[in-house]
């Protein structure tokens, strides 16, 4: 039996959470911040809008948000993000997996697919 997370119930207006995604591959078009905020605590995210369409508990998407921190940090290089959202360069296609770290911690990552 397969246990439910928050993330499985996370769709938020116009996006859905990147982990709905899985492994699959997409190209990004634009990515925005988005930062997540509960009570008084601001995690920094941003939210990835993709080529692709995914059919996401019943609803087409193209955007998705994520604090995944080593995906959020990505997107602080002004140069990439500039060259992206000016269309300048389609990112991908490309998927999220997670890694291990040198210290063995777990972590998601893009990678080009």
């Amino acid at each position: 039996m397969k246990i439910a997370t928050l993330a499985d119930y996370q769709i938020m207006r116009n996006s859905a959470s990147l982990s709905k995604i899985g492994e699959r591959p997409f190209t990004i078009i634009f990515v925005e911040d988005s930062n997540y905020t509960q009570g008084d605590s601001v995690t920094p995210g941003i939210k990835i809008t993709t080529k692709e369409m995914f059919e996401i508990d019943g609803n087409r998407i193209n955007k998705f948000h994520t604090t995944r921190t080593a995906i959020v940090n990505r997107f602080k290089n002004d140069k990439l993000r500039e060259d992206v959202n000016n269309r300048q360069i389609p990112l991908g296609p490309v998927k999220c997996i997670s890694e291990k770290s040198a210290s063995g911690k777990s972590f998601f990552n893009l990678i080009d697919a």
